[in-house]
């Protein structure tokens, strides 16, 4: 088990994996060993952004846009002004919640881990360095 880590002004005390940080909330500062459904994919000891299931779901340059054209057809398309690396890391949170939890939508959303945010961040970075969004509940929360 990895010892706590420190990383900026505070302590992820719940990261096992190693790959963590501190994100904007406690609510979104989540390690891959806290979700029962991420360790049945990947087993105990590695982090899920090791894995090969996440490469390939989540980060994959020629998997990415089949989901654009899926999700536009369940959808509607993204807008042509929304610049690609937003499209794609959308796509990416998408596919790793698909991955793990089958099924989300308006009002069922899911705290993706810190880790796997990061991973897919450094995949398709925001260019301006403009603040990310992240996390956003649903409207009944």
């Amino acid at each position: 088990m990895c010892e706590p880590v420190l990383i900026g002004p505070t302590i992820t005390d719940r990261c096992r994996c190693g790959n963590c940080q501190t994100m904007p909330t406690g609510r979104e500062t989540k390690c891959c060993h806290n979700y029962g459904k991420v360790k049945e994919e990947m087993g105990e000891e590695v982090c899920i952004t090791d894995c090969r299931t996440f490469d390939i779901n989540c980060l994959d340059r020629d998997v990415l846009p089949v989901s654009r054209y899926e999700y536009a057809h369940h959808n509607g398309p993204y807008g042509d002004e929304e610049p690609e690396h937003e499209v794609y890391r959308h796509l990416a949170y998408r596919r790793f919640c698909f991955l793990i939890w089958q099924k989300l939508g308006r009002g069922n959303r899911r705290v993706i881990p810190s880790c796997a945010i990061l991973a897919i961040r450094k995949a398709y970075p925001n260019p301006e360095s403009v603040a990310y969004t992240g996390f956003k509940p649903a409207v009944s929360e």
